[in-house]
């Protein structure tokens, strides 16, 4: 993974969120692009200079949550993973976010170690 090219679609309502996961991936990539709600991120995923290594999808947001809106991002962009983050843990939830088409899950709330590891190891699935 080139970290220097490495980029990032943030997807949550909460600014404070989009803070500290910033915050969190400053190490890894300095370009993170922001989007509040599903529909903002299937806005950007549509624009043709769209070119996110990765999307960090929210489940529980206004206007549209991010189980709906994944559907969309993958036929939009169907080779970049998405790592959903939620506090929702049920096995339930999480097989319907694999069905729906994430490349993985991450629990709110979360440490930097472990989102760093979550998007590495996307990352190199993606790479092999």
């Amino acid at each position: 993974m080139n970290e220097a090219n490495f980029k990032v679609l943030l997807v949550d309502d909460s600014k404070a969120v989009h803070l500290l996961v910033e915050e969190m991936l400053a190490a890894l990539t300095p370009s993170v692009q922001h989007a509040y709600d599903g529909s903002e991120a299937i806005a950007a995923a549509a624009e043709p200079a769209f070119s996110a290594d990765l999307i960090l999808l929210d489940w529980e947001m206004p206007k549209m949550n991010g189980i709906d809106a994944i559907v969309e991002l993958k036929r939009l962009r169907p080779g970049t993973p998405v790592v959903m983050m939620t506090s929702k843990n049920a096995m339930a939830d999480i097989v319907t976010a694999l069905e729906r088409g994430a490349s993985d899950y991450v629990m709110k709330p979360f440490t930097q170690d472990i989102l760093l590891e979550k998007v590495a190891q996307v990352a190199s699935r993606r790479s092999t």
